[in-house]
C-alpha cells in the first residue's frame, strides 16, 4: 500500500464509521484527502488491525447469511426501545408457559383431582404444543404485515383465553381454554416479540435474544409466587383473573415499543395483498407459511433436534418439580420456592449466555450448557431422593445451565438464514418443535404414571437420558455447518 492513494471514497449517509482492514503496512502513515462528512462529528474513520484468516472465516460463517450485514444498528435508541418492548412483553408471553408447574400442582390436587396425572398433563402439553405450532402461521404475519397488528391480536387472544381458564371445572374446559386459546395468542405475540430483534440486531443478536427472554424468567418467577398467594387469599378464579391484567398490561407496553425494521414497505401494496389473501382460502396462506423444504436441509433439521430436546428437558421440569416435590411431602411454599429458585437463578446466566455466544459461538455454548445440564440432573437430581437443600442447590445450577435453551434458539436460527426469512423458518422451527414438545411432555406424564415417589424417580432418568441425546444432536447440528473446526460458530 505504500505510495498508493485514493482519491474519492463515495460514503453512504446512513454509513458512521469508514474502516480500513488488512492493510499490511508497518507504519500508520495513512494519508487521506479532501474527507468531508456530510454531517461533521457524526462520521469518523479508523484503521481496524489485521484480521487473522480464521477471524475472517468465522466472521463469515456468523454472519454471512445476511446480504448487507452493515446495516443492522446492534444498538441505539430505536434497537433499545424494541429491545425493551421486547423484554417487557415476554414478561408475559414467555412467563406463562414457564410458569406452568405453579397452574399444574394446584388444579391437580383441586379441580381435576379425580383425573389421572397423563390426562391432566395433556392440559399443558397441548398448551405447550399449540404455542409452538402456531409459530409457523404467525411467524408469516409478521414477516408480511410486521408487529403491531400481530401483537395486538396476541394479546386479545391471551386475555380472554386467561378470562375463560378462571372459569374452568372440567378437563375439556381447561383444554379449550388454556390448552387452546390462551397458547394461540402466545404463539401469535411470540413471533413478533422475538422476530422483531433478528431486524435491528446482528453481532449481538444473541445477547438481545438472552435479554429479552429474561422477561419470561421474570414473569415466571413473579407469577409463581403471585399465584400461590392468590390462591390462599382471594381463589383460583381471581388469581388467574389478576394475572390475566398483568399480562394486558405489559403487552400494551409492548404494542408500543415493538417494530419491524422495514419501512420501504409500501403500505399500499400490503394492503392488496390482505385483500387477496381474503380472498383465496385460508389453506394458500397456510402452505406459504409453512416451508417444508426445510426438512431437505440438514443443517435446519440437526437444529430442530438440538432445540426440541433441552426445550423438552427445561418445560417438563418446570411443569412437573413442584409435583414432583409435593410426591416427597415438601411443603406446598417449598415446592413453588423450588420452582421460583430455577426461574430466578436463570436471570444472570441468560444474560451471561448471550455475551458468551456472541464472543464464542451460539452453537458452541449450546453444547457445552448441554453437557452441564446432563450431568447436574444425574449427579443431583437423581441423587437427591427428596432432600430439599440438594433439590435448592439442583433448581440454582439447573437453572443456571437451561437458561440459555430459550434464548438461544432465536440466534441459533437466525445463523441459518437470512434476517428476511426469518419469521418462516423459526415459525417452522416451532411447528416441529410443537410436535415434538406434545410427544416429550405425553411420554413423561407416562413415566409419572399415578404421580409415585418411585415413578418420579423414573422420570428423573426420562429427563438425563433426554438431555444427553440433546448434547449429540448439538454436536452434530454444529458439524452440519462448520465441521470439526475449532472456531467461533
Amino acid at each position: 500500500m505504500s505510495g498508493t492513494s485514493i482519491h474519492t471514497i463515495s460514503v453512504p449517509e446512513n454509513v458512521h464509521v469508514i474502516e480500513l482492514t488488512n492493510l499490511n503496512f508497518k507504519n500508520n502513515d495513512i494519508e487521506v484527502s479532501n474527507y468531508e462528512p456530510v454531517s461533521p462529528g457524526v462520521t469518523s474513520m479508523r484503521r481496524r488491525r489485521v484480521n487473522s484468516q480464521a477471524s475472517d472465516q468465522s466472521r463469515a460463517l456468523m454472519y454471512g447469511s445476511e446480504a448487507n450485514p452493515h446495516l443492522f444498528p446492534d444498538g441505539g435508541l430505536e434497537a433499545n426501545l424494541v429491545l425493551l418492548g421486547s423484554f417487557i412483553g415476554l414478561i408475559a408471553d414467555f412467563g406463562i408457559a414457564n410458569s406452568l408447574g405453579a397452574i399444574e400442582s394446584y388444579v391437580s390436587y383441586h379441580q381435576l383431582s379425580k383425573i389421572s396425572k397423563t390426562d391432566v398433563s395433556w392440559v399443558f402439553s397441548l398448551h405447550l404444543g399449540v404455542m409452538y405450532f402456531g409459530g409457523v402461521f404467525f411467524g408469516e404475519l409478521f414477516d408480511r404485515f410486521g408487529a403491531k397488528k400481530p401483537l395486538i391480536a396476541g394479546t386479545l387472544t391471551i386475555c380472554l383465553g386467561l378470562f375463560c381458564t378462571a372459569e374452568s371445572k372440567t378437563l375439556y374446559q381447561f383444554i379449550l381454554s388454556f390448552s387452546v386459546v390462551t397458547a394461540i395468542g402466545t404463539s401469535i405475540a411470540m413471533s413478533p416479540l422475538i422476530g422483531a430483534l433478528s431486524h435491528w440486531y446482528l453481532k449481538k443478536r444473541a445477547m438481545a435474544c438472552s435479554i429479552a427472554t429474561i422477561g419470561g424468567l421474570v414473569g415466571a418467577a413473579c407469577f409463581t409466587i403471585m399465584l400461590q398467594r392468590l390462591y390462599e387469599q382471594v381463589g383460583f378464579k381471581w388469581a388467574i383473573r389478576i394475572l390475566a391484567f398483568i399480562c394486558l398490561a405489559c403487552m400494551s407496553v409492548a404494542i408500543v415499543l415493538v417494530r419491524e425494521r422495514r419501512e420501504e414497505v409500501i403500505e399500499e401494496e400490503q394492503e392488496t395483498h390482505v385483500k387477496t389473501n381474503l380472498l383465496t382460502t385460508g389453506l394458500n396462506f397456510f402452505k406459504q407459511a409453512l416451508d417444508f423444504s426445510t426438512v431437505k436441509d440438514s443443517k435446519f433439521v440437526l437444529l430442530t433436534f438440538a432445540v426440541a430436546l433441552p426445550e423438552i428437558v427445561s418445560m417438563t421440569t418446570l411443569t412437573y418439580l413442584s409435583s414432583y416435590a409435593l410426591a416427597y411431602e415438601i411443603s406446598d411454599t417449598r415446592a413453588y420456592l423450588l420452582l421460583t429458585i430455577v426461574n430466578v437463578c436463570g436471570i444472570p446466566s441468560r444474560l451471561v449466555s448471550g455475551v458468551l455466544a456472541d464472543r464464542y459461538g451460539r452453537f458452541n455454548v449450546m453444547i457445552v450448557t448441554s453437557i452441564l445440564t446432563t450431568i447436574i440432573i444425574f449427579g443431583l437430581w437423581y441423587p437427591a431422593k427428596g432432600n430439599v437443600s440438594i433439590l435448592y442447590v439442583f433448581g440454582i445450577l439447573f437453572g443456571i445451565s437451561t437458561s440459555a435453551v430459550i434464548s438461544l434458539i432465536p440466534a441459533c436460527t437466525g445463523q441459518i438464514c437470512s434476517s428476511d426469512k426469518f419469521g418462516k423458518v423459526y415459525g417452522t422451527l416451532y411447528f416441529f418443535l410443537g410436535f415434538l414438545t406434545i410427544l416429550g411432555m405425553f411420554f413423561a406424564s407416562l413415566v409419572i404414571g399415578k404421580g409415585s415417589v418411585e415413578s418420579y424417580r423414573k422420570f428423573v432418568l426420562f429427563e438425563g437420558g433426554l438431555s444427553a441425546c440433546s448434547v449429540v444432536f448439538w454436536i452434530f447440528a454444529r458439524y452440519s455447518n462448520v465441521g470439526w473446526k475449532l472456531c467461533k460458530f
